[in-house]
């Protein structure tokens, strides 16, 4: 059985660099967009500003990153499995 898994790890495709940091900002963005509490302004002000910093990273990579991986379905389907809600319905706040 373990003979097998240099293998397999050969045949996994790196990640390209790209889509591994918007996944990686993605993630920091659905993390910070479940936190929200209300009785610590001074918590709520730090997570609405990591907030605002990965949702707003993550939906500009998003959109980049669609547009250059358009025609490689392989990439486009993980690209899109990664923009959660958090990202996909972040608006900047005013």
């Amino acid at each position: 059985m373990f003979a097998c898994l240099p293998m397999l790890a050969g045949a996994q495709e790196k990640l390209p660099k790209d889509v591994a940091q918007f996944a990686e900002n993605a993630e920091m963005c659905e993390h910070f967009a479940g936190e929200w509490d209300d009785n610590d302004k001074a918590r709520q002000r730090e997570i609405t500003q990591a907030i605002e910093q990965s949702c707003g990273l993550a939906q500009r990579q998003w959109k980049r990153l669609s547009a250059k991986y358009a025609g490689q379905p392989k990439w486009r389907k993980m690209i899109d499995e990664q923009a959660n809600d958090a990202v996909r319905s972040y608006r900047k706040s005013s």
